[in-house]
């Protein structure tokens, strides 16, 4: 049997020929017409209703241009396969059809022709249903045209149907007649699910780009050069088309008038849809006033309020792909002619920019002058590709380089990490590094975070500040640290829009002292004076570096003091993404409720500036804070967001700490298999850069994972990690966090010793920070270790001074324990109630897997609304008791400590319940159903 697939995006079309197909089988036969540009999907249609037609007789043909023509030339295709049946047909029929299939002698009558293919088609229906599949009709010669239709009308009680695809307007053929089915351009989320199915990865960015040329358009999706320049996220204007799609184009070109071409390709190359500067380009290369009369009537543009818009964006773009360099060039000069006014200077340089074919330094100067202006109503991804033009027509590379580098700190800025590391890469080709430098402080080591190695990171950032601050007059010795561990607000970081440093390249330019700090943006609109700005730029990076030493897990912890208030009166959002404390140490310092709103306000900034791509680095660290705070399904949505800007952008760590958070999310879960994936993808990703946050994350959620699995031995060793020195996991941060983990797998697992150890070591930081967490921590580490008399005073102090929120995964975590506790000292109606509270915390929440494990220990206390062991199990209430831990992963002496039972006696109720559940061993358990009957859910393993 064929295999049957879903198009990407097409299912109502696929129902709508399913449809045809259906009421053929019935009787009724009809057809339908597939209406749509080149490459919109057109074909694959046809070919997935053949693969549906699994009883039909299929009989397709293909349009010719160079036969459309000849009488009955795709007939003769689409009829040959039935040639043999032709003589049994009535003599004058079966003369004429023989003669249009090239198959006999003498004319062959049209009305003779038509009556034969209804007699044919009716014969070959009687056996079975019939398909017609007829592609790229509007090459289709009219006799055969006029002989399908004049059949398929006579045929409307018989099985057959007839399927047609064309790129024209139908409305004025002979094709008019069958009901016809527009296929439009792709919606946005099925295009980008299409190009990530072809692409694995695309950076949000370039993604974007290539989404804007393609037009919805599936072959285009498939087509465009997926990692050229011209369709990086920085690319503006036309980009050159795929062999594939360039031959789809071609026929529907060279039926153009040359007039029209030409006014598709001035429109393509301007644009934006402007009307005057495409006008009056257009008047000066020679198109006419009745070539613009063609185009309008032929649907291809649309003006309305002073705006031309193209109908089919992918033509425009095929015809600029096909012009000749000379002609493109052409319209390029002419359209900086037609741009009038001093408001229109950066857009006139690029087009002269892009009319030229040798260096400009002129020209190279003025695009880099508009720069600032081009960041300010355009935003920063616009400035990176002006200075990326600049830099392709300077003749000098240092000068090249400087502006290259330039456009890497604008491309970061926008989001684009991919482009930012191309460009830096090419600028670094052509200058010092101390040229880089002055033009992008800061940008190597920032890459370096979010892409490579911490520690390099760490050596750049210091690198760029000391350089900067030996430029500076009185300024502190070189890799001093600052004595506030906050910079001023109007710190420039590297991605700030008021430090892109384009004055820089123009200081080549002009003879100005390179040395000295560059002007920035802000400095040409008036901005603070340049050592001023200097000094708080050094102090940002320092901080950055400082920052980078805690990512190694080393440093020392300082307290957030103002931090989170120097967030808040950032000029711009990019400014307070750069001074945002990373999410785990607010955790860390019991700050996630404060932290909360900052970060929102941040990514609501970046993603209002236009540039969503540019939230990328803060919308894991959101998710966190989010999840921390108890707002779990808007957790998960900005995971989501961050997984689509972090996939294929070049980003590694930040796609790190995207697959550590949903290993949390899957560990909580229960859902073993997605951990397993989380975890080795977050590993294979930080590992190659020694990033022991990242790698020490990992563990953590692998090993919580092991514990609420019930397997607490895998736990102990994951979770020890963390604090051992010199282990790739190691972070003190991390150990922190994970402190109550690893002492309740310590203590399961007999290891009282080190439980108690690292509870003291939570007591210090909890006395340090007075963070709510940490406090809770600690007193429900005591509990765990505590003898009987003092155990309940620690767990009720945990609850009291841990987050009272009811959907706190801490909170029902302590509730369990305290419930527990409880449960072994024999109070189990007051075990009872923790746990409820406790199971419904964690139902609130999603943490399916802790869900269970705690109604598993409610039920253990005998005061559940259905007792184990009831009258739909053949297990006594005991044996229930035992299986219930035994499919947990408990061991016989792990069992005994939950029930107060001798391993020997838990030994003996295993028998007999592997006995009565005609089980062979007890991992076939983990499959039965206790809720329903001790029905086995799975097959065992």
């Amino acid at each position: 049997m064929r295999e049957i697939r879903v198009l990407q995006g097409r299912e109502r079309e696929q129902n709508e020929l399913s449809r045809v197909l259906t009421q053929a089988r019935a009787g009724h036969g009809g057809g339908m017409l597939l209406w749509g540009e080149p490459g919109i999907g057109k074909t694959a249609l046809l070919r997935d209703a053949e693969q549906r037609a699994t009883e039909f007789r299929v009989l397709h043909c293909r349009g010719n241009s160079a036969d459309n023509g000849v009488d009955f030339a795709a007939l003769r295709e689409l009829l040959g396969p039935l040639a043999d049946r032709v003589p049994a047909l009535p003599g004058p029929q079966a003369r004429a059809l023989t003669a249009a299939l090239g198959r006999g002698p003498g004319p062959a009558d049209r009305f003779l022709v038509g009556a034969a293919v209804v007699s044919l088609l009716a014969a070959v229906a009687a056996e079975q249903p019939v398909l017609l599949v007829i592609d790229d009709a509007e090459s289709v010669d009219l006799a055969t045209a006029r002989a399908l239709t004049f059949a398929l009308r006579r045929l409307g009680g018989v099985r057959v149907a007839l399927l047609v695809a064309m790129r024209d307007n139908p409305a004025t053929t002979v094709w008019q007649s069958l009901r016809v089915l527009p296929i439009a351009p792709l919606p946005d989320p099925e295009a980008r699910r299409l190009l990530a199915r072809r692409a694995g990865g695309v950076g949000a960015p370039r993604a974007n780009r290539m989404l804007q040329l393609a037009g919805g358009n599936p072959l285009a999706l498939r087509e465009f050069p997926i990692d050229t320049e011209d369709t990086a996220g920085i690319a503006w204007g036309p980009a050159p088309f795929g062999p594939r799609l360039r031959a789809a184009f071609a026929d529907r070109l060279a039926a153009l008038d040359p007039g029209i071409r030409l006014l598709l390709v001035v429109a393509a190359a301007e644009d934006r849809g402007t009307l005057c500067p495409i006008a009056s380009a257009a008047t000066e290369l020679g198109v006419a006033p009745a070539d613009w009369e063609r185009a309008f009537e032929a649907g291809l543009l649309v003006v309305t309020d002073g705006r031309v818009d193209m109908r089919h964006r992918l033509l425009g773009g095929a015809a600029y792909d096909a012009a000749p360099p000379a002609q493109r060039r052409a319209v390029h000069l002419a359209l900086a002619a037609a741009l009038p006014g001093s408001g229109a200077d950066e857009l006139r340089a690029w087009h002269l920019a892009a009319g030229l074919d040798t260096p400009d330094p002129e020209l190279a100067r003025a695009l880099a002058d508009g720069a600032p202006r081009v960041l300010r109503h355009n935003g920063p991804l616009a400035a990176a590709a002006v200075l990326r033009r600049a830099a392709a027509i300077t003749a000098d590379p240092a000068t090249a380089g400087l502006r290259l580098a330039a456009a890497a700190q604008f491309a970061w800025e926008g989001g684009d990490i991919e482009s930012a590391r191309r460009l830096l890469t090419l600028a670094e080709s052509r200058t010092t590094p101390a040229a880089i430098t002055t033009a992008a402080a800061g940008l190597p080591g920032l890459l370096e975070l979010v892409a490579g190695d911490p520690a390099r990171a760490h050596t750049l950032l210091l690198r760029d500040a000391d350089a900067i601050a030996a430029r500076l007059p009185e300024t502190p010795a070189a890799g001093a640290g600052t004595s506030s561990p906050v910079p001023p607000v109007s710190a420039v970081r590297p991605a700030s829009p008021g430090q892109v440093t384009v004055g820089s390249a123009n200081a080549a330019l002009s003879g100005r002292d390179s040395a000295a700090p560059s002007p920035t943006a802000t400095e040409f609109a008036g901005g603070e004076s340049r050592p001023a700005r200097g000094a708080d730029l050094v102090a940002g990076l320092r901080l950055l570096a400082e920052r980078t030493e805690w990512v190694l897990g080393q440093g020392v912890d300082r307290p957030m003091d103002g931090q989170l208030e120097a967030v808040v009166a950032a000029p711009s959002p990019m400014l307070a993404a750069q001074l945002l404390p990373p999410a785990a140490q607010l955790l860390e310092w019991g700050l996630a409720e404060a932290g909360l709103e900052p970060y929102l306000g941040v990514a609501a900034g970046l993603r209002a500036s236009g540039d969503r791509a540019a939230a990328v680095g803060v919308l894991p660290q959101l998710a966190t804070m989010q999840f921390a705070t108890g707002r779990w399904e808007a957790g998960e949505a900005t995971l989501e967001e961050a997984f689509d800007l972090a996939s294929g952008a070049g980003a590694d760590n930040i796609l790190a700490q995207c697959w550590n958070l949903r290993a949390r999310l899957a560990a909580q879960r229960g859902n073993a298999d997605l951990v397993a994936d989380s975890v080795e993808r977050a590993l294979a990703l930080s590992r190659p850069h020694a990033v022991p946050l990242l790698t020490g994350g990992a563990y953590w959620h692998h090993g919580f994972h092991a514990l609420t699995a019930g397997d607490a031995e895998a736990a102990y060793r994951r979770l020890r990690a963390l604090s051992q020195p010199g282990h790739e996991a190691a972070h003190p941060t991390l150990a922190r966090l994970a402190t109550l983990d690893l002492v309740e797998a310590a203590c399961r697992v007999g290891r009282f010793d080190e439980a108690a150890a690292h509870s003291e070591h939570i007591v210090l930081w909890a006395r340090r920070s007075r963070a709510r967490w940490a406090l809770a921590a600690a007193y429900a580490c005591r509990a765990l270790l505590a003898e009987e008399d003092r155990a309940e005073h620690y767990y009720r102090r945990a609850v009291a001074v841990g987050d009272s929120r009811h959907g706190s995964f801490g909170r029902a975590r302590t509730q369990l324990l305290y419930g527990k506790w409880l449960r072994r000292v024999r109070r189990r109606r007051a075990a009872a109630e923790q746990l409820r509270l406790a199971a419904d915390g964690f139902e609130l929440i999603g943490a399916t897997a802790w869900a269970a494990r705690t109604r598993t220990e409610l039920d253990l206390t005998g005061t559940g609304t259905k007792p184990a062991g009831g009258s739909d199990t053949p297990l006594t209430v005991q044996e229930s008791q035992v299986a219930r831990l035994a499919a947990q992963g408990l061991t016989n002496r792990e069992i005994g400590a939950e029930l107060f039972l001798s391993p020997r006696t838990v030994g003996h109720h295993m028998s007999r319940i592997l006995e009565k559940l005609g089980l062979t061993g007890r991992s076939e358990l983990r499959g039965i159903d206790f809720d329903n009957g001790m029905r086995l859910t799975r097959p065992p393993l």
